[in-house]
């Protein structure tokens, strides 16, 4: 999915000397082939790891750096290489078969683009001419969104948590804002009033109510100053071309559904829209399906299996009936031993590569067998 706009014109570009570091020779050869393209500039060509920047002697008057970051978990190791034997200031980009939100944003952090190969690799002749011209004020926060199949399927509650979850283990400024056509009880949910401002819910997490007349809206001023932007939107009463807003311009899309099959149906319409845009290169590539479960099972409701098999897709992620103790009106809570849901979900929304899936307690298996038929 393209973060950035390709109507960028290039008549007042200056000719850049870039270097491609890959020692993938297909890889270089589709790189140089974007690059040559663009006409961005002079291409130079090492074939070994960025680690072994040193060994390459034609660094003088480097511009650019392009390097494969495949074999990379961080970019912590490579940045002093870089640093020491080009410059602080040089444009970085960095194209990896990792498809994670979070290495991308690490890198981000280091002032290095990212792009997931192959198939962001059209990006990155764009990006050496939009990053030469780029302001500190381009806002590069992850945005993420989650869809309500249905009324009352618990998108806000797994919203509302998703995104404290998120602020606090990546100790950065995290923004939800709930849409205009939703149930806007995030205040019901965090215990703090909330407006059409932004007000401070607890330390690195923020929230808005999205105003009607801005709707459906991924880019605002008072997004920027945030790392992650958690959307919670509805998508049973939306319009088509909200639906094509959310899948061409969020970077992961949770579809969350219930037990209900018209949650479903819903869900699978969503998949083909974004399946149709996909094909001309939009839409959104990192689309995951959650089944909350957020009620014990009724006769005539569908399992996660019979969701699987009507939208065409496996569930990634089922958040299984939570009974509270006392008030089984208050929301869920995450805590304890429920936790391990929540921390599902969010590394799935965040790329990041999880350990085994939750191992239901004796009780939950014991309660899955009595509802079972």
């Amino acid at each position: 999915m393209l973060l950035f706009s390709d109507n960028t014109k290039q008549d007042d570009l200056l000719e850049y000397s870039i270097l491609v570091i890959t020692p993938d020779a297909n890889k270089m050869e589709k790189v140089c082939e974007q690059l040559s393209m663009r006409d961005v500039g002079s291409i130079k060509r090492f074939a070994g790891n960025v680690e072994q920047l040193d060994q390459y002697d034609d660094t003088a008057n480097t511009d650019c750096i392009i390097f494969d970051a495949s074999h990379l978990d961080s970019p912590e190791s490579i940045i002093e290489t870089i640093d020491l034997q080009l410059s602080k200031n040089i444009i970085k980009i960095a194209f990896s078969t990792k498809d994670s939100l979070l290495l991308a944003d690490e890198f981000e952090k280091k002032d290095i683009k990212y792009c997931h190969y192959p198939s962001q690799i059209s990006r990155i002749g764009h990006l050496v001419v939009r990053t030469s011209k780029e302001s500190t004020s381009t806002n590069t926060a992850i945005r993420i969104t989650l869809l309500g199949c249905k009324g009352g399927v618990g998108n806000s509650m797994l919203s509302y948590h998703a995104a404290e979850f998120i602020a606090n283990k990546r100790q950065s400024p995290t923004l939800i804002v709930q849409g205009a056509y939703g149930s806007q009880n995030l205040d019901l949910i965090s215990k703090v009033a909330i407006s059409n401002e932004v007000t401070l819910l607890q330390k690195n997490l923020s929230a808005l109510y999205e105003e009607r007349s801005n709707a459906w809206q991924f880019y605002n001023q008072v997004y920027e100053k945030y790392e992650c932007i958690i959307f919670d939107f509805t998508a049973y009463n939306a319009a088509e071309d909200n639906i094509e807003n959310v899948l061409t311009h969020t970077d992961c899309l949770l579809l969350v559904c219930d037990r209900d099959i018209s949650s479903a149906r819903t869900a699978k319409k969503i998949l083909e829209a974004n399946n149709h845009l996909m094909n001309s290169n939009n839409g959104v590539r990192r689309v995951f399906v959650c089944h909350n479960q957020h009620h014990g099972k009724v006769s005539g409701e569908i399992n996660s299996q019979e969701i699987s098999s009507l939208i065409g897709k496996p569930v990634d992620v089922v958040i299984p009936y939570l009974m509270k103790t006392g008030d089984p009106s208050l929301p869920i809570n995450f805590s304890g031993k429920n936790s391990q849901y929540l921390e599902s979900l969010c590394n799935l929304l965040l790329g990041k590569k999880s350990g085994k899936p939750p191992k239901p307690s004796l009780f939950d298996s014991i309660r899955k067998i009595s509802q079972r038929g």
